[in-house]
């Protein structure tokens, strides 16, 4: 009888740490490749994040110190280049609109594109 418990509880363990390295360990390489390619070294906090696994890209939210807004959505892509949420506001002449919102509708393209779960 202590056999089978000790087994049981083995292959639960077993099962728990495969199931957290299955699910935890990608969305914590995305935070570290994103803390690498920030230009500050302070303090970034994550929410959100998501890794894709079959576009292999990770989203998410990042709030740091030494960036340039206080909190911005980001896409690392496979090749390892990191893309933020635009932030310009729509004004100026017409053409300069249509040019930022073309930008914001281009990322929105690529997040729906790559961020969403599947």
């Amino acid at each position: 009888m202590r056999a089978l418990v000790c087994t049981l509880v083995g292959l639960a363990v077993f099962a728990g740490c495969t199931a957290a390295w299955w699910f935890y360990w990608p969305v914590w390489q995305v935070e570290m490749q994103v803390k690498r390619k920030l230009p500050a070294s302070g303090v970034a906090a994550f929410s959100n994040v998501t890794y894709n696994r079959s576009t292999r890209t990770g989203c998410g939210y990042l709030n740091a110190t030494g960036a340039p807004r206080a909190e911005m959505h980001f896409i690392l892509m496979p090749d390892g280049s990191l893309k933020f949420d635009p932030d310009e506001r729509v004004q100026g002449s017409t053409l300069q609109q249509l040019e930022v919102l073309r930008r914001h509708v281009d990322y929105l393209a690529l997040v729906y594109a790559r961020c969403a779960p599947t």
